[in-house]
């Protein structure tokens, strides 16, 4: 469903933590850096489990966030990149607080006071980070994700072990589909966008929001399609089979 905020770029309230921001096609396109920042905040557990799985010696398998601060602490160039993605989505720096093994938002490290900025701070912390993550999927127009769910302390180990082996096996054969793609490149949606006659060109497109990009499309595929089934029946088509729904309408509206 097209969020309407997003569509125009405002930025989304996130709990009274701070405000996340849609990337514009600008911010996309223009930084060689973005595909890191969008894996740094949308890694799920699975795909860490995954990784792990590839990994030899690899024992235990930390969650996104704990990720998220291996990376902090890594070394100076994945700190920094830490620091511009939040920039980018948050518009406000971070910083580690290492006692809590916290972020603290709206403070740098040369910034931070602890006796005044402690008091009430804003915190990313294990508990708030799962939904966070959500919240960055929804302002780059993806799916958001279901918590999830609590497993049965009273499970087989080894029938654990099976179910484990089958999810991973069916997330590899999602990824590889995905990979072989078949569909248009982000480029050349650009260039369709620009060619619907909506007043967007290749000086202005990067003004609008990531997201926009597959809404736009979408909504133009509905049109298409509406259009192309009402010329049918005037060409004298079967009414009984070819029934023209109207294309505006939600994008994820399932066909009854």
């Amino acid at each position: 469903m097209i969020d309407e905020r997003i569509f125009l770029g405002y930025p989304i309230d996130f709990k009274d933590i701070c405000q996340i921001y849609p990337p514009t096609v600008n911010d996309v396109c223009g930084n060689k850096d973005f595909l890191i920042y969008q894996s740094l905040f949308t890694m799920t557990q699975e795909d860490l489990e995954d990784a792990y799985a590839d990994s030899a010696g690899a024992t235990k398998v930390p969650t996104p966030f704990q990720y998220l601060l291996m990376n902090y602490y890594q070394d100076d160039e994945m700190k920094e990149k830490i620091h511009d993605a939040f920039m980018k989505f948050v518009h406000e720096p971070v910083t580690i607080v290492p006692e809590i093994e916290m972020l603290l938002i709206g403070k740098s490290e040369d910034e931070l006071d602890p006796d005044v900025d402690l008091e009430n701070p804003r915190l990313l912390t294990e508990e708030n980070y799962f939904d966070f993550q959500n919240a960055i999927r929804t302002v780059m127009g993806e799916d958001t994700i279901k918590p999830p769910e609590p497993e049965d302390p009273n499970l087989d180990p080894r029938i654990k072990r099976y179910k484990e082996k089958v999810k991973r096996s069916e997330r590899l054969i999602a990824k590889k589909k995905r990979k072989k793609g078949g569909g248009p490149n982000f480029g050349t949606l650009l260039a369709a966008i620009c060619c619907m006659g909506i007043g967007l060109t290749p000086l202005n497109i990067g003004e609008i929001s990531y997201a926009c990009v597959h809404w736009l499309i979408t909504m133009e595929q509905q049109r298409e399609e509406y259009d192309i089934d009402i010329r049918a029946l005037l060409a004298g088509a079967d009414s009984k089979k070819v029934k023209p729904k109207y294309w505006i309408k939600n994008i994820d509206e399932k066909e009854l």
